[in-house]
Parts: structure tokens; C-alpha cells; sequence
């Protein structure tokens, strides 16, 4: 896991904001809650009280760290944590991306903490993502290892200066089976060793790994792209191809996962617990989303857009083919945003979409019903071996398929390009393909100036794929698949002025199967 955004400063209480007139009536409840609450396994001192002022101390990951504005939408739940305790709670986020439980000790930064850390201040800890990087040894850490640099470093120091550490476990990543859509445990072993060491240390445990993998499972694994970091190409100035990351979370996710650690604060037996809020439910659901439209229609989709709605947290598209029942309105998209990419949908086919809002409380009405149809390709470019079998209704393309001003079509140069069919395990367009491990060639087809959007199916039967595209010389972002299987993916907002469209394959296999091109506009 990477992340190249800098840490606060060592003691900078970073995330800090200032709410006036709380109410006096708070400071004496959580006074008194307080001399009533001890740490499990700790005596606590006199600072500790709730009616003092706190600063809990994160020692973590990318997962964790708070992001400057270059990396929008990427968020850290730890960015995000102070929106869940009252004033008088500072959080000094230390977390920063690549870390280990090792690594952050080595690099002096567990140290900087230690150093301004204060009698009944916090440290939460959270590892586990990049200990288990055996292939990056200044990060690696055998999980027997990770359970006593917890033991011995982050837990017993803290506590040697009158600290409170809560030992958090790895939090889930987008990783799930794909058959029954439940989310597998991630790094199991540093999960039992974490919860191990705070037992037998006798402090106090944030089960991340089980809360995080519980709220996935009861959202499933497409409306989970929304809490990780899949974004839509075109939103952000600094993602022009989109971003898709099963690891890290945009802002919405980073909030979500920042509410479970704090209700799970709330539930721990130490001072801290009097002092979250704002973790529960909202008072009412959202009103119903208003001016759904489309654009960039093609064979595959569309990209939707609608009004913002106040106080909702992610939206749901939902679609269902002209004509048919209620109940067959079936997930499409999730988005954090009043936009949408759909795809998945059939060319020349009519379809009603609809968009719900949500929030903790619950979901809007759905919105008024959008319909709209499908156009057709103009063009559908068979890639592979000379002879291949060729899909119906697409033109074969080989690797003597140079481009001329009588064809229209072909590639620029084929010197370094191969060819394979990999049998009828596929379909024909599938089956077969051109490919240029490590380098790039082009791909040109005569068109009118005009907006397209193009459909690439990129795979291989034998092995993995991974490409990348670019369509009139911008980035266009990489298609992958894994050994076996065939990726479709769409790319809109293609615009051509000079007559022809020019397409750059590259990539570590640069595999291309099939070339579908679609007027939009």
C-alpha cells in the first residue's frame, strides 16, 4: 500500500476543530461517567478523566493517514475520525501510507508519538495491510513478529507513559467471494494476533476487521465500490482515467469506516467511550433525487447525472428493461456523487433507470423513472490470428491488417505484435487476440468528427491480461483479467475532429480481443 502524502508533525494535533456552548450538563455527566470507568487491565490517572481534554494518537496505514487535496477523493478513516467526539477530544493522526508495525517503529515515528504523548491520552493502533507484504522486505513483518512489536513497542510504551493503547484490527479490503458475495477475512493471521495481544495484555480491542467485513456484507460487493476508491474517469482533475483501488476508500468510505471504530469506542469500558457522537443514525432518510438525465449514450450505457440531494451519503442506480414489471428494477451503479456511470447493457435496447438516495437511516423514494435506449456500434473490430472465426457482423483484424486510406482501418506497424486463438472455449470474439508483451502499437479507424464511445474486450483463456488504452492520445485508463476470463469495459467522451479515431494499446501483455465503436454525439 502506497501514499505519499506527509504526516503531521510529531504533537501536531491535527484534525482539531472548535464547537462552542456545549452544554455544562455534558461536562458533568461525562465527569461522572468518568469516575466511574476504568480501563480494563489499568489504573487510571488523574488526567484521564473525561472532564479533561484528550488527544488520541493514530498509528497506522494508508488506510488510516489524512490526505492533502492532490489525492480528492482518497481518504483515511483516521482523516475523518475527529467528526465523532465532542471538543475537548484532539486526534493527532500519525498514520502514513507503506508503514508496517515495524517500519513506522524503525523509521522513528512510533518515537515522535511517544515523545509529546500525555498521562490519559490514547493511542490507537492499527497494522496489518503492509506487514503482509512478503514481497517488499523493508515492510514485511511474520505475523508472530507483528503480535509482539504490539506487545512490546506500541503497548507496554504507551502504557509505560501513562497511555491508553486500543489495539485496532486490519481493516477489510474489497476482497470477497465472488460466488456468494461475502467478504473474506483480510490477513487473518494478523487479525487473530492482534485480538491475541490485546487479551493477553489485558487492553482494549477495536475489532475492525469483523465490524468493516460485516458492513460490507450488508451492502454487497457493488455498492461497495463506492467505500473503496472507485472512481469515475472525467470527475477529478487529478484522476483523468478513473481510479480502481480494493484498498483504500474514498471520502465516503473513510467516514464509515471512521463511524464503526467510534460506536465501537462508544461500547469500550475506558473514559473515551462518554465522548463520542454524532456515531448513530440521522434523524430522517433523504427526499427523493430530482433531475435525473442522461448523456454519452452508447452500446453499453450511459452516463447519468441528477440534482444533489441534502444529507444523503450515496446514491443507488437502479435499471430495469422497458416495460417491465416494478420488481424488476435490479442494482445498476453506486455513486457518492450526482453522477453515474451505467454499464453492462444491451446495444439498441430500451431501459428505465431510477435513482435512490441514502443515508444511516435509510432510503429516499426513488426518483421519477428515466428511459432511454441503447444506440448500436458502427463499428466492431474482431482481433486475432489470420483465419480466425470471425464474430458475426464484425470485421477480422490480424496482424497484416495495416492501416491504408482505401481500407480505412488497420494498425500503424505490427512488427512486434503476436497473434493466438485459444479455441472454442469462448465466444469468437474472445477466443482469439493480438498482444504485445511490454510495448505498444496503434490501432486507426477512419470516422466522422463527432463524440464516440468504445467497448474493448480484453482476456485470455491461458493467462492473466492487462492493458492499457489511449484514445486520441489521452489516457484512457487499464482493463485487466484474470487467467481464463474475457473483461468488457466501455470508454465515452471520445471526441474526433480530424476524421479519424487513434487508438494505443500498451500495457505488460497489451492484449486487444474486440474494437466496438459508438456514435454518441
Amino acid at each position: 500500500m502506497g501514499g505519499s502524502a506527509a504526516p503531521p508533525a510529531p504533537g501536531h494535533r491535527h484534525g482539531h476543530r472548535t464547537r462552542r456552548g456545549r452544554a455544562l450538563l455534558r461536562t458533568v455527566i461525562t465527569a461522572v461517567a468518568a469516575a466511574a470507568t476504568a480501563v480494563v487491565g489499568l489504573a487510571l490517572p488523574a488526567q484521564a478523566r473525561a472532564a479533561e481534554p484528550v488527544t488520541v494518537y493514530l498509528a497506522s496505514d494508508s488506510t488510516v493517514q489524512t490526505y492533502d487535496p492532490y489525492w480528492v477523493p482518497q481518504a483515511g478513516w483516521g482523516q475523518v475520525f475527529d467528526r465523532f467526539f465532542t471538543d475537548d477530544v484532539t486526534i493527532a493522526n500519525h498514520a502514513i501510507g507503506g508503514r508496517s508495525s515495524r517500519s513506522f517503529i524503525e523509521e522513528g515515528r512510533l518515537d515522535a508519538i511517544l515523545d509529546v504523548i500525555r498521562p490519559g491520552d490514547y493511542l490507537f493502533v492499527q497494522f496489518g495491510h503492509n506487514d503482509a507484504t512478503v514481497d517488499r522486505p523493508e515492510r514485511y513483518t511474520p505475523p508472530d513478529d507483528y503480535k509482539e512489536y504490539l506487545r512490546h513497542d506500541y503497548i507496554r510504551r504507551a502504557k509505560e507513559r501513562g497511555a491508553i493503547p486500543v489495539v485496532v484490527t486490519p481493516v477489510s479490503r474489497r476482497s470477497f467471494n465472488p460466488a456468494t458475495g461475502q467478504f473474506n477475512v483480510s490477513f487473518p493471521q494478523y487479525v487473530d494476533r492482534a485480538i491475541a495481544v490485546a487479551r493477553e495484555e489485558n487492553v482494549p480491542l477495536i475489532d475492525l476487521s469483523a465490524s468493516s467485513r460485516a458492513y460490507l456484507d450488508s451492502i454487497g460487493p457493488e455498492e461497495a465500490k463506492s467505500v473503496f476508491l472507485h472512481v469515475p474517469a472525467g470527475v477529478y482533475p487529478n484522476r483523468p482515467a478513473g481510479t480502481v483501488d480494493d484498498t483504500h476508500f474514498q471520502e465516503y468510505g473513510a467516514i464509515q469506516m471512521a463511524r464503526l471504530v467510534a460506536q465501537d469506542v462508544a461500547r469500550l469500558d475506558t473514559p473515551l467511550a462518554s465522548r463520542v457522537t454524532g456515531a448513530g443514525t440521522p434523524g430522517a432518510v433523504p427526499e427523493r433525487p430530482t433531475g435525473l438525465a442522461a448523456r454519452d449514450i452508447s452500446d453499453q450505457g450511459a452516463r447519468l447525472t441528477w440534482n444533489a440531494v441534502p444529507g444523503a451519503d450515496i446514491y443507488r442506480v437502479q435499471r430495469k428493461p422497458q416495460g417491465a414489471p416494478e420488481s424488476a428494477y435490479a442494482l445498476a451503479a453506486t455513486s457518492t456523487l450526482p453522477l453515474a456511470d451505467v454499464s453492462g447493457l444491451s446495444a439498441g435496447s430500451g431501459y428505465e433507470l431510477r435513482v435512490i438516495a441514502v443515508n444511516a437511516r435509510g432510503e429516499s423514494a426513488p426518483s421519477a423513472p428515466l428511459s432511454l435506449t441503447t444506440r448500436s456500434p458502427e463499428y466492431r473490430f474482431d482481433f486475432g490470428p489470420v483465419g480466425q472465426v470471425v464474430a458475426a457482423g464484425w470485421t477480422e483484424v490480424n496482424t497484416g491488417t495495416l492501416y491504408s486510406a482505401e481500407r480505412g482501418y488497420g494498425f500503424v506497424s505490427t512488427a512486434e505484435v503476436i497473434d493466438r486463438d485459444r479455441g472454442g472455449a469462448l465466444d469468437a470474439v474472445q477466443r482469439d487476440f493480438v498482444a504485445y508483451f511490454g510495448g505498444s502499437y496503434e490501432f486507426r479507424v477512419d470516422v466522422p468528427d463527432g463524440t464516440y464511445a468504445a467497448t474493448v474486450q480484453v482476456g485470455d483463456l491461458l493467462g492473466s491480461a492487462r492493458t492499457q488504452l489511449a484514445f486520441e492520445g489521452r489516457d484512457a485508463g487499464g482493463v485487466s483479467a484474470g487467467g481464463g476470463s474475457v473483461t468488457t469495459a466501455t470508454f465515452t467522451g471520445i471526441t474526433v475532429t480530424d476524421g479519424q479515431l487513434n487508438v494505443t494499446v500498451s500495457g505488460q501483455t497489451a492484449h486487444l480481443n474486440g474494437l466496438e465503436l459508438t456514435r454518441t454525439g
